[in-house]
């Protein structure tokens, strides 16, 4: 019996077996990854502050980048599934009896994703990494070809935020150049409405205009009628002879005054002529203030 059951197996068989057991073994060790992931993620929340590093160090031989990738992990895959505080879970059970996938709590199957290919499905959001698994074959994916596929998607998601940040921007320099246009259109009113003002003005001012030329015309006629009125002519005529015999006043007036200085010029000679012979001294300094008198008299006032 023993060499039927040898007989029966064959390299292909046993490498098959080989294979399903390495992928069991690697959902059982992301499972413990992301439960270590989450236990660490509940001890950093009781320990004191600063206590964290010492801890990962003394009690678990973890770095804290080791701690924060296992955290991140949890983070991303931890709702999938959850294990008892056992060395040995039934879900372990079930993967090493063969299962292909490992069912959680709330009856979700968790996808077959090895350590490495959670790792690198990382690199998309929770909603990213839902569609991605639905819509890609990630189990029959090599560890490269998946990080081209995750890459892709990362880039395609990148031009798809950029569209919408151009669309965005697009939207806004629209509604700007709306407000601009509108705000154009605001001051063309004005300036159209400044213009229908200043053109009103203009209007009245020419009837004013107008009104005051009509107005100069009328007085100007009135003016004319005045003159060929007799009664105007004998009005200028005595204002011609008012004007002759006020002519004459001044004249008799200057003829007085001319006759008083030179009657008393005629005096003051005559007296200057006696003080000479008395005082000469006090002569020549009266004659000589008689000369600047008359010199800047008739230089200034005639």
């Amino acid at each position: 019996m023993m060499d039927e059951l040898a007989a029966s197996r064959t390299p292909a068989l046993i490498a098959s077996e080989i294979n399903t057991m390495k992928r069991q073994m690697e959902k059982i060790f992301l499972v413990h990854t992301v439960e270590i992931g989450r236990r660490l993620k509940e001890a950093r929340s009781i320990l004191p502050n600063g206590k964290w590093g010492q801890w990962l160090k003394v009690s678990v031989n973890y770095s804290q980048r080791t701690a924060q990738r296992l955290i991140t992990l949890f983070d991303a895959y931890g709702d999938y599934f959850s294990l008892p505080l056992a060395e040995e879970s039934s879900q372990d059970q079930a993967v090493l009896q063969g299962g292909e996938r490992i069912q959680t709590e709330e009856g979700r199957m968790l996808p077959n994703l090895t350590s490495v290919q959670s790792l690198i499905l990382l690199g998309l959001s929770e909603e990213e990494r839902v569609e991605f698994l639905m819509e890609m074959d990630v189990e029959g994916m090599s560890t490269r070809e998946l990080k081209q596929a995750v890459k892709q998607r990362q880039e395609a998601q990148q031009e798809a935020e950029q569209a919408v940040t151009e669309r965005d921007q697009a939207r806004q320099e629209s509604a700007d150049l709306r407000d601009d246009l509108d705000k154009e259109k605001d001051k063309n009113a004005r300036l159209t409405e400044e213009r229908d003002c200043l053109k009103a003005e203009i209007h009245d001012l020419e009837r004013v205009k107008g009104q005051l030329e009509q107005e100069i015309e009328n007085k100007k006629a009135s003016y004319d009628k005045l003159k060929e009125r007799s009664g105007y002519k004998a009005i200028k005529q005595m204002e011609v002879s008012l004007n002759e015999a006020y002519g004459k006043a001044e004249a008799n007036k200057i003829a007085f005054l001319y006759d008083c200085l030179f009657k008393t010029f005629k005096e003051l000679a005559y007296e200057m002529t006696r003080f000479a012979g008395k005082n000469p001294e006090m002569h020549v300094i009266y004659k000589e203030k008689i000369h600047d008198f008359l010199y800047n008299a008739l230089r200034e006032k005639l």
